[in-house]
């Protein structure tokens, strides 16, 4: 028992920084869901893409519980990107002082992870009553979990160790300007699709299939996930205490977290 309590106490729930990060994570998200409603409408790409970012700090949230109870379970979860943990810390990726060719290998990570998860929330039910809801959304950070698990392993295993360097940075950007090349259709309309076929062509993928739809949603959310890291570095949050004993003083943050996901992912 006091054990439990040097850790809780570890966790300084008093400072700024605290209670800062947990207004970004949790005002944050439910601000920026609210706004999408209203201006581009309900279940609109904002809102999906916030809805997926809340889900995707769920997935880091497993991830912590899964580390916390062992090495046995250690192995059934991937590096996350933008963190990395030491002992019963977990640390924030740092943007400044960072060489660009990290910074994008990171970026393309977290696209990755938010692909996973757009793809698979798109698949699921979206659940009619609040159980319903809960049990789809749980199952989808869970799945998203090993999703990210196999992607880990099959890149570890089959890909040149060449391509870590600048591969990922080549990548973002070509994934980057066919987006915006497609999106250039919903500002000027057919006209500019008629002229140049290609145009229509990337904005059909991003717009219109499911999995292209999934990777445009992927690309803000991953925008959403990175705004968060960097205002989490501007505040001087650069690391979180996740030891075990500590972990239930998050639950009220998590609650918080999860009444914005159904909000904005169910309600707008």
């Amino acid at each position: 028992m006091d054990e439990i309590k040097a850790l809780l106490l570890s966790v300084d729930f008093r400072s700024d920084v605290f209670w800062k990060a947990a207004c970004i994570l949790a005002v944050g998200t439910l601000l920026l869901g609210v706004i999408g409603r209203f201006i581009f409408g309900k279940k609109s790409v904002l809102n999906q893409s916030v809805s997926s970012a809340i889900g995707i700090i769920f997935v880091y949230a497993a991830t912590v519980a899964f580390r916390s109870l062992g090495g046995d379970f250690e192995r059934f979860v991937a590096p996350l990107p933008m963190v990395s943990f030491s002992g019963e810390e977990m640390h924030v990726f740092a943007f400044a002082g960072t060489d660009y060719t990290i910074i994008c290998t990171q970026v393309l990570s977290m696209i990755i992870l938010a692909f996973l998860a757009n793809l698979i929330e798109s698949i699921l039910p979206k659940g009619k009553h609040l159980f319903g809801w809960l049990f789809f959304r749980c199952l989808s950070v869970v799945l998203a979990i090993f999703a990210h698990l196999a992607v880990d392993w099959f890149f570890r295993t089959y890909l040149p160790e060449g391509l870590v360097t600048y591969a990922p940075t080549i990548v973002l950007a070509l994934l980057i300007l066919l987006l915006l090349v497609g999106a250039l259709k919903l500002i000027v309309g057919a006209v500019l699709a008629t002229v140049n076929p290609l145009i229509g062509a990337f904005y059909t993928f991003f717009f219109a299939t499911l999995v292209g739809k999934a990777l445009a949603k992927a690309i803000l959310t991953a925008g959403l996930l990175c705004g968060i890291i960097a205002a989490l570095n501007y505040i001087g949050c650069a690391s979180v205490c996740i030891a075990s004993a500590a972990l239930i003083a998050y639950i009220p943050l998590l609650i918080v977290l999860l009444f914005a996901w159904y909000v904005v992912g169910h309600l707008l």
